[in-house]
């Protein structure tokens, strides 16, 4: 399992505009949209209705990969960063290490930057924190 940023290093990462299928659970919650707005190595923004998740409320989230067989889904453990009730921003904190490739995959292949950059970008880090 890979430990994710902290807060302050929360845009050190290409956001890339996407819409994927996304569900976010927290608690007897749940959140299912393919209404997403952005996501990066270390969160996604989506749109919500209704009842927004308190800020700093735990997660699981969920991205699934549509068009490939077997089906992938892509699984961090995150935190509510921002929430409104028609947004919501996760912070992902943890990520298993076959999710971390398919999500390091999603980042590079629909980026605007190039595939060098956003390489550059996780050669920075260790996982997903800054190196020393």
């Amino acid at each position: 399992v890979l430990k994710m940023a902290g807060k302050d290093e929360h845009r050190e990462f290409t956001r890339v505009p996407i819409r994927v299928w996304v569900e976010v659970r927290a608690g007897d919650s749940t959140i299912k949209t393919h209404e997403t707005h952005d996501l990066s190595m270390t969160g996604i923004s989506l749109k919500q209705q209704g009842t927004p998740l308190p800020v700093d409320t735990l997660c699981e989230v969920s991205v699934f990969l549509e068009g490939v067989e077997p089906p992938i889904h892509v699984d961090m453990k995150g935190r509510v960063g921002r929430s409104t009730d028609q947004e919501l921003a996760v912070e992902f904190k943890e990520v298993d290490l076959e999710s971390y490739e398919h999500l390091k995959n999603l980042v590079r292949y629909n980026s605007h930057q190039s595939a060098d950059a956003v390489d550059k970008e996780l050669g920075d880090h260790t996982g997903i924190k800054r190196k020393s």
